[in-house]
């Protein structure tokens, strides 16, 4: 049981002590946490052992974090598995809280051992895994097999599969990959799912979320629910699956990546077309997630739960006009702005590369679709 203390920025608050390290320090720790854990997570799933040694970026963190605790007076994770201790608690209960505000008091990085949405974001931030997880998620090989094949259609079809369907059985998926519109891609839809977990086939059988179309799975209180991150209905139902015949899903990087904004692409889309505007879903291979055609102003969505986070992340990877748009918007899900006034205003103060644009601004995803019917309405008067 780790003990809760005062100590808060890397310092005795009740000594009044201030950093004597970088500033850099805390936010690259927390970074080295997240993409050791996600490293050792991704180790553990295809191996199903640990490995040794642990993955280097771990035990820096395990090093940077111990140093700086003792530097305090705080203390301190004795071990890797110390430190994987830590990071089931809410961050607000580790005994040492390197000063970060990108990690919020209630969020931890792992829940009963798999990285949390919180620790694959800052793993993504941190960029030491980042290649890994791209990988994983097979969006550069489709886009590869698509160019080459001089067929965009299929890219699209690809994506809203994953979006539409996370989660089914073992038949639907070869019936899906025997199909002509996804043969070329066969090989990378049998990649982005994976066999259910045991705690998803409790019963005999599978429940598909009603919200999200993910799968419900067995948590430590011992009841069977819904526990992605972004699931705007989690207590609903839409089918149950036998496990008899087999039940695959996402990876979880897809989860998080793609299936997760694309529920809010798709809603964008659906939104604009019935307002009638003609809505290009992932145009011209991935320029953009969603293009109005009668409004050029291209929609960069995000479902990031942190805007601090996210801010760091376009600053290091800012979005590109693709051509033809006159204007851009990085949109946020609602799933992140609903109850969350701040959520825009921090992105907007953290984003050193955002306050630099004259022709690209981030918006929630209500006012990116008023604003895009209200120009398409006045464009038709």
């Amino acid at each position: 049981m780790v003990r809760q203390t005062s100590l808060v920025g890397g310092a005795a608050s009740s000594a009044g002590h201030t950093r004597p390290w970088p500033t850099e320090w805390d936010t690259v720790v927390i970074s080295l946490v997240a993409s050791g854990l996600v490293e050792l997570s991704q180790h553990l799933e295809r191996r199903g052992a640990f490995p040794v040694p642990y993955p280097a970026a771990l035990q820096r963190a395990l090093d940077r974090l111990t140093a700086m605790g003792v530097i305090a007076g705080a203390e301190v994770p004795r071990s890797v598995m110390d430190l994987a201790a830590w990071a089931h608690l809410p961050f607000v209960q580790w005994p040492f809280r390197p000063a970060v505000e990108g990690l919020n008091d209630d969020e931890s990085l792992l829940i009963d051992g798999k990285p949390t949405k919180a620790c694959l974001e800052w793993a993504v931030v941190s960029g030491d895994v980042e290649g890994e997880i791209r990988e994983r998620l097979l969006i550069h090989g489709v886009l590869d097999v698509c160019k080459a094949n001089d067929d965009p259609g299929a890219y699209v079809r690809f994506r809203r599969l994953l979006v539409e369907k996370p989660a089914m059985t073992e038949r639907d998926l070869l019936v899906t990959m025997a199909q002509p519109g996804f043969a070329i891609l066969a090989q990378h839809l049998r990649g982005a799912y994976r066999a259910a977990p045991a705690e998803a086939l409790a019963t005999g059988e599978a429940v598909v979320c009603g919200g999200c179309g993910h799968l419900w799975t067995l948590q430590a209180d011992g009841v069977r629910r819904c526990s992605e991150w972004d699931c705007p209905a989690p207590t609903t139902i839409k089918k149950r699956l036998p496990a008899s015949e087999g039940v695959v899903w996402l990876s979880r990087e897809l989860r998080m990546f793609v299936s997760g904004p694309g529920r809010a692409e798709l809603r964008i889309a659906k939104a604009l077309e019935r307002a009638g505007v003609t809505a290009q879903l992932w145009p011209d291979f991935d320029a953009c997630d969603v293009l109005p055609v009668e409004v050029p102003w291209a929609a960069d969505v995000k479902s990031w739960t942190n805007p601090v986070r996210l801010a760091w992340r376009l600053t290091e990877r800012p979005f590109v006009l693709p051509r033809g748009a006159e204007r851009g918007f990085i949109v946020i899900a609602k799933e992140q702005t609903t109850g969350r006034p701040e959520y825009l205003r921090a992105l907007r103060n953290h984003c050193t590369w955002l306050k630099g644009q004259s022709r690209i601004e981030a918006v929630s995803e209500k006012a990116f679709i008023d604003r895009v019917v209200r120009e398409f309405r006045k464009a038709q008067a």
